[in-house]
């Protein structure tokens, strides 16, 4: 009689959890991507039968800086909720509280990166162009109006599918900006990301940020897509100011006063003087008015490049911009990244992250405020999420590891959804 009892108690829980969206909800297809963070798979949303992408990233708090990184990832694309930034839809709860250690995050899928497309189209068209750069900008104009800063854009972190669809993502690197907040932060000199990086920051590990530095990367992701390659592909800092200024000219002394690295404003400072290159000769695949703007975004000063809303407002984008398809967006309230602003333990991290995987289960979160969280039990569909994964990766993934590249004739030639 209790053994009945028991069973249809736990046939109860079963239901109830599974409304949570976690049990039995995705079918595992195939393995998309590997990196050192872990690994991507697709997989198919059996209750909306849309496919999805489900990222497993491990022992993320191994360490506290890569923890922190992930927390502030899933906290900014759960407050910045635009259709040029990625989404995510679900997160998976994990086993519990104490044998937290993966994290499955359910993005939408998209087919490609801006990166792959660059490298598989030969062939891409002015209106490719234009509506690549307003897609990019208009992201932009609701992060910037969030007070958020990307710090990281790059070909890879935008997304692309066959319909030429857009949408910026990988936000670790994205920092909140409070009027009250210390203005310089550590901002490590990574050599992949160092081809997109303002001048200003050239060399630097402690800088000033501003809405400008996102600007400057969006310029060198619109001239690579325009000339197949990247535009200022440096091989250290020295080589990077050499490039720059070999198609911008010498920057005057105002301009340079802004670089700060002393090696670098030195460096600068000492040059022989360059005139600029013409851009009609460098990019002449493009029409004037994207030069006119891309010298624009591609201002060594800071202070001349233009807002995100004012670089959608340039006469290159007549005809397709709308202020109505250009929403801003709320700043984000103080109290989402106060952990940013003291200093916290692995285990304050691990609660923050634990309570951004309840945002996607209210009914948990609900409870989870109620009860006294040493004693909160749920149910979890990761135990089996982590044996699908591994049999397919035993397997050898038939299907492939590797990111999906499309073939450059799948590539829409006349007409573009604008919205």
């Amino acid at each position: 009689m209790q053994n009945n009892d028991w069973r249809k108690k736990k046939a109860q829980e079963m239901n109830f959890f599974a409304e949570y969206g976690d049990v039995n909800r995705y079918e595992i297809l195939e393995i998309i991507g590997k990196g050192s963070y872990g690994l991507v798979c697709s997989a198919k949303d059996k209750q909306t039968g849309e496919k999805v992408a489900i990222k497993k990233i491990h022992n993320i708090f191994e360490h506290t800086s890569d923890a922190a990184r992930i927390l502030r990832e899933i906290k900014l694309l759960r407050l910045l909720r635009h259709p040029d930034i990625v989404e995510i839809k679900h997160i998976m709860l994990p086993p519990s509280k104490k044998d937290f250690k993966d994290i499955y995050v359910v993005f939408e899928l998209m087919e490609s990166d801006l990166h792959q497309v660059i490298k598989a189209n030969d062939d891409l068209t002015r209106e490719h162009y234009q509506f690549f750069l307003y897609q990019m900008l208009r992201a932009l104009k609701y992060i910037h109006t969030a007070n958020v800063y990307h710090r990281d854009l790059k070909p890879k972190n935008v997304l692309a599918n066959a319909n030429c669809k857009l949408k910026i993502c990988d936000f670790g690197l994205a920092r909140v900006a409070f009027s009250d907040a210390p203005t310089t932060v550590f901002w490590t000199d990574y050599v992949a990301t160092r081809w997109y990086r303002a001048p200003e920051l050239c060399g630097s590990f402690y800088s000033k940020y501003t809405p400008a530095i996102d600007i400057w990367s969006i310029g060198c992701i619109f001239a690579e897509v325009l000339i197949g390659k990247p535009l200022f592909p440096g091989k250290n800092v020295v080589h990077q100011l050499d490039l720059i200024t070999d198609l911008l000219g010498t920057p005057p002394l105002e301009a340079i006063s802004k670089v700060r690295n002393d090696k670098a404003r030195k460096y600068l400072t000492c040059m022989r003087e360059k005139q600029p290159a013409s851009f009609s000769q460098k990019f002449p695949k493009a029409d004037p008015l994207a030069l006119q703007l891309l010298r624009r975004l591609l201002a060594f000063d800071p202070k001349d490049r233009p807002s995100a809303e004012e670089a959608l407002a340039d006469p290159y984008f007549n005809g397709l911009a709308k202020a109505e398809r250009e929403p801003s967006c709320q700043p984000i309230p103080k109290v989402e990244f106060e952990f940013e602003r003291r200093r916290v333990t692995k285990e304050d991290i691990k609660e923050l992250i634990f309570q951004e995987v309840l945002e996607y289960h209210p009914q948990l979160l609900k409870e989870y405020c109620g009860t006294q969280r040493p004693n909160f039990l749920h149910l979890s569909a990761i135990d089996q999420f982590r044996e699908q994964i591994t049999q397919l990766e035993e397997n050898g993934n038939k299907s492939g590891v590797a990111p999906i590249q499309r073939k450059h004739a799948s590539l829409p030639r006349q007409a573009f959804n604008y919205c």
